[in-house]
């Protein structure tokens, strides 16, 4: 029985959760977006902080992209449309999705850099809307 599976979301021994990230998921790391691109993690960042990725900062060193925005703004189309199941998630799916701990996933839930619920001593959260947080709806042309 793994880490995960005993409930207190950590990845087995020596994993990073973001290891547990399939490649053709929804929610891609810095290494996923670098490999893609053919470029290094730090010419992710950069662009990440420039402004010209759409991504969620969790923390100073933890980004993640939407693999979906990515390929809408590939192709030359806008990731404002894109359509997301709705389904609500407990915290070790939610850290799962984002490919988080729970301490950081709980973090940037209590102080509201992901959308969440706290209700009854128990964290919820909307698969859709922490997919829209990856990927921002552009600003408003004007």
């Amino acid at each position: 029985m793994d880490a995960l599976s005993r409930g207190r979301g950590r990845p087995p021994r020596g994993q990073a959760p973001a290891d547990l990230l399939p490649a053709d998921g929804p929610v891609w790391t810095t290494t996923h977006v670098a490999a893609f691109q053919g470029v290094d993690e730090r010419t992710v960042r950069r662009a990440a902080a420039r402004g010209d990725l759409h991504h969620l900062r969790l923390t100073s060193r933890v980004l993640r992209f939407s693999r979906p925005c990515l390929m809408e703004h590939l192709h030359g189309r806008s990731c404002a449309d894109l359509v997301y199941d709705e389904e609500i998630l407990d915290a070790e799916q939610a850290a799962a999705l984002l490919g988080v701990g729970m301490t950081t996933l709980l973090r940037a839930a209590a102080a509201g850099v992901i959308p969440s619920r706290h209700l009854a001593g128990t964290w919820r959260f909307s698969r859709a809307a922490l997919l829209r947080c990856l990927c921002p709806e552009p600003p408003a042309a004007g």
